[in-house]
């Protein structure tokens, strides 16, 4: 039984185009000697427009770490997507305004649970 399981979930997933897989993006930068966590959230809150009209990007959420690091972790419908945002302007704007370069790493999203919407 398993192995029929196994051998239908391996036929779905070679079924669906490799454009449709979902990616996350985790980006960290480090945050600027004394830069108050409030100014952080309003330097957050400031930019919330641009990424509601970014292409393919489907979740943003902003990120403050325990290890003096900021950023945000991405949810894009696809890498493509994902791929047109990170360019090196988009490098050299980071660090630009951070005084650092960006951490950026990659993740497949074979499955996602929405506890959201009841999915």
């Amino acid at each position: 039984m398993r192995l029929k399981l196994a051998i239908a979930l391996s036929a779905l997933a070679l079924a669906l185009p490799a454009a449709a897989q979902q990616v996350a993006t985790l980006v960290a930068v480090p945050v600027p000697p004394g830069l108050p966590k409030a100014q952080l959230v309003q330097m957050f809150e400031g930019s919330t427009p641009q990424y509601r009209a970014i292409p393919g990007l489907i979740r943003k959420y902003y990120t403050i770490g325990a290890d003096g690091k900021a950023g945000g972790i991405y949810l894009w419908k696809d890498k493509a997507s994902a791929e047109a945002w990170y360019t090196d302007a988009w490098r050299a704007d980071v660090q630009k305004r951070w005084g650092a370069p960006a951490e950026l790493s990659w993740f497949e999203v074979p499955v996602l649970i929405d506890n959201s919407g009841g999915k």
